[in-house]
C-alpha cells in the first residue's frame, strides 16, 4: 500500500550494507563450474512449416494410378516408420494381410478426416451429424479404429460386421475412383450392378451409381468392346437445299441394288443396279437402270437423266470409285471442248459446258442423307413388288418409272386435317408443266388471273408452288431433329478408334488425330487421322475418341 512504502527504508535507501565500505559488503557464492567441467551450450532454432492436410492427401494420392500399388506402398511406409520407432527390430519379409488391412484403414481414415471433418467432430462430441450432411440418412458412427462407418438398419442381420457397417467413402475423391477401378478390373470388367454390389460389401461410396457409371465409361477396355461414335452438332443446310431453283438443277446421285434382270426368255438372270438422282431443292427423284457399276454405264445413265430432266449445274455424290472416274472423264471433255477439231464430236457427247462435281468425305454416307433417304424409299417399293425375283428389262424399267411416280407424289409438308386446306405440296408440282431450262423470270404474282394468257397462267401456277415452298416447306428445315447438342471438343493428338462395319469392334484400328477440317460454322466434322499404314480422312461420326482414365474430371452426382 502507499502508506507502507512511505515508511519503508529498504525502498528509499536500499540495504544497510550499501552505506558501508566495499570490503564490508557480503560475498556471493561462486556457482560457475571450472573450465574443465564446463558443458558446451548451443542454441538450436526450430522452424515449423504449416502444411495443410488436404494438400498433402491430394499430393500423396496423385502419385498412384493403381489401388494395389497405393495399398502396398502405404504398408511399406508404415513398416518403415515402425522399424524406426523400435530400433534393433528386423523386417518381417513379405507384407502380411494384417499390414495391408491396416494400411487400407489408415488411408480410409485420411480420406474421411479430409472430407468429413465436421461429421467426425460432431460424432466425437456425442452429437448427430448436420441436417444438410450427405451422411444424415445412414446413422453413421465411429468404430474402435476411428473409422467412420454406416450405422444402417442391419444390426440384427447374420452378415459380417464389415457388410453390416461398411466404411463410408466420398464420391469425388481419387481414392474412391482407384478403389472402384480396382474392383472393376478384378471382376473382369463387371457392369454397374455387380461392381456396386461387390464394393458395398466393405465400402459405401456416396452417390455410388453415378461414380460406378463414370468409372465404367472411362474404362478403355470396355470402350473398345462397345465404342461410342462421336456425334457432332448438326451442320447448317447447304445453299442448294434452301435456295429456289429449277428441279434437278442441283442434284445428288447414288446407287442401290443389285436387282436381277433376265435379258432374254431363256437367259440366266444377271445383276443390275439403279442410279438414283434426287433434286436437292424439291426432293424430286429420277431413277435410271445401269447394267453394272462401271464409269461408262454411269455416264450413259447421266446422259439419259440430263436429256429428260435438263442440264445440271452441280451434282453431289459419295466418294465412290465410279463417281471419281466419271468426274475425270468430264474433265477430259472440258479440255477437248476448247479444241476445234473435236468440237462437233463433243457437242454430240455432252450438251453442257461442264458440271461441277462435289464429293463427300470418304466413309461419310450421312453427309448425303437426302439421297440415302430416297434410296431407302425406292427400295421400300421395289422389294415389296419383286423382291429378289428376276424380271425382264422392260418390266424393270416400268417398275422404276412407277416407283419414281410414287416417290414424287409424297407430300413435302405435314398433312392437315382440315378438308378446306389446299392439297399437300409434292415434288410432282414442280415437275409437271415446268420449264426444263430455268424458272420464269417475270413475276405474275401481282397480276390478276383473268388478265393472264394461257402460258402466263401456267407460269403463275408454278410460282404459286414456289411461294408455298417458301412458306410451308422451307420453315420446316429450321430445327435440328438430331445431333442438337453443343460441339464436341476435338483436339489434335487425341487417340481414337476408326469404325469399320466389316470388323468386330475389338479389331478396329487405332489412330491419332493429325489434322482438323472446320466447316463454314467453325465446327470440326471431318478430321485427318494417322494410322499405322498412313493418313486417312474420315468424318467425326466414324471415329470413337478413347476415354482418358487419368483425366480427373468432376463426377456429377444425381
Amino acid at each position: 500500500m502507499p502508506s507502507e512504502i512511505r515508511d519503508n527504508s529498504l525502498w528509499w535507501k536500499g540495504p544497510s550494507w550499501l552505506a558501508m565500505d566495499q570490503e564490508n559488503w557480503p560475498s556471493l557464492p561462486n556457482h560457475m563450474p571450472d573450465d574443465e567441467g564446463r558443458e558446451e551450450m548451443r542454441c538450436c532454432v526450430a522452424t515449423a512449416i504449416a502444411c495443410p492436410y488436404a494438400d498433402f492427401n491430394e499430393t500423396f494420392f496423385a502419385r498412384f494410378n493403381y489401388y494395389t500399388q497405393l495399398i502396398r506402398s502405404t504398408a511399406i511406409y508404415r513398416r518403415f516408420i515402425r522399424l524406426l520407432q523400435k530400433k534393433g527390430s528386423k523386417g518381417a519379409g513379405f507384407l502380411t494381410t494384417s499390414e495391408l488391412r491396416e494400411a487400407e484403414s489408415t488411408l480410409v481414415r485420411c480420406v474421411q478426416r479430409e472430407t468429413f471433418a465436421q461429421e467426425l467432430k460432431a460424432l466425437r462430441n456425442g452429437k448427430l451429424v448436420h441436417g444438410k450432411s450427405p451422411l444424415r440418412w445412414f446413422n453413421p458412427f465411429i468404430d474402435k479404429d476411428q473409422v467412420l462407418r454406416v450405422g444402417g438398419r442391419l444390426k440384427h442381420s447374420a452378415e459380417s460386421e464389415q457388410t453390416k457397417h461398411p466404411m463410408v467413402l466420398p464420391a469425388k475423391h481419387r481414392f474412391t475412383r482407384l478403389l472402384l477401378r480396382h474392383y472393376h478390373e478384378k471382376l473382369l470388367h463387371a457392369g454397374p450392378q455387380l461392381l456396386l454390389g461387390t464394393c458395398r460389401l466393405r465400402f459405401w461410396p456416396l452417390g455410388g451409381r453415378s461414380v460406378v457409371r463414370h468409372i465404367i465409361h472411362q474404362c478403355r477396355t470396355c470402350f473398345r468392346v462397345k465404342p461410342r461414335a462421336t456425334q457432332q452438332l448438326m451442320g447448317e443446310l447447304p445453299s442448294p437445299r434452301v435456295t429456289a431453283a429449277r428441279p434437278f438443277q442441283k442434284s445428288g446421285v447414288d446407287y442401290f441394288g443389285p436387282v436381277y434382270i433376265r435379258p432374254g426368255p431363256r437367259r440366266t438372270a444377271v445383276k443390275a443396279y439403279v442410279a438414283l438422282f434426287v433434286c436437292l431443292c424439291t426432293k424430286a427423284v429420277h431413277l435410271e437402270l445401269a447394267s453394272d457399276l462401271s464409269t461408262e454405264r454411269f455416264l450413259q445413265a447421266l446422259r439419259r437423266f440430263i436429256g429428260r430432266r435438263g442440264r445440271c449445274t452441280d451434282i453431289y455424290s459419295d466418294n465412290g470409285t465410279n463417281f471419281v472416274g466419271a468426274r475425270n472423264q468430264l474433265k477430259e471433255l472440258l479440255v477437248k471442248l476448247k479444241d476445234r477439231n473435236h468440237h462437233e464430236i463433243i457437242q454430240k457427247e455432252c450438251s453442257a459446258e461442264g458440271i461441277n462435281w462435289h464429293f463427300n468425305p470418304p466413309s461419310a454416307p450421312h453427309f448425303g442423307g437426302l439421297w440415302e433417304a430416297a434410296v431407302r424409299s425406292a427400295k421400300f417399293h421395289l422389294l415389296r413388288v419383286i423382291g429378289n425375283h428376276p424380271v425382264s428389262i422392260e418390266d424393270m424399267q416400268t417398275l422404276l418409272v412407277q416407283a419414281e411416280a410414287c416417290l414424287n407424289s409424297r407430300p413435302m409438308t405435314v398433312l392437315s386435317d382440315n378438308p378446306n386446306d389446299l392439297e399437300p405440296l409434292t415434288p410432282a408440282h414442280f415437275l409437271i408443266g415446268a420449264s426444263i431450262q430455268q424458272l420464269p423470270d417475270q413475276d405474275f404474282q401481282t397480276i390478276r388471273v383473268n388478265r393472264l394468257k394461257h402460258w402466263q397462267l401456267v407460269q403463275r401456277r408454278l410460282q404459286d408452288f414456289w411461294r408455298r415452298w417458301h412458306r410451308e416447306y422451307l420453315s420446316q428445315l429450321q430445327g435440328r431433329s438430331k445431333r442438337w447438342r453443343a460441339s464436341v471438343n476435338i483436339e489434335i493428338g487425341k487417340l481414337v478408334v476408326l469404325c469399320d462395319e466389316n470388323q468386330p469392334p475389338t479389331r478396329w484400328k487405332m489412330a491419332r488425330i493429325q489434322e482438323l477440317h472446320p466447316g463454314t460454322d467453325g465446327v470440326f466434322r471431318v478430321v485427318t487421322v494417322k494410322t499405322a499404314t498412313g493418313l486417312l480422312k474420315r468424318p467425326v461420326e466414324k471415329i470413337c475418341i478413347l476415354p482418358d482414365p487419368d483425366n480427373e474430371k468432376e463426377v456429377i452426382i444425381k
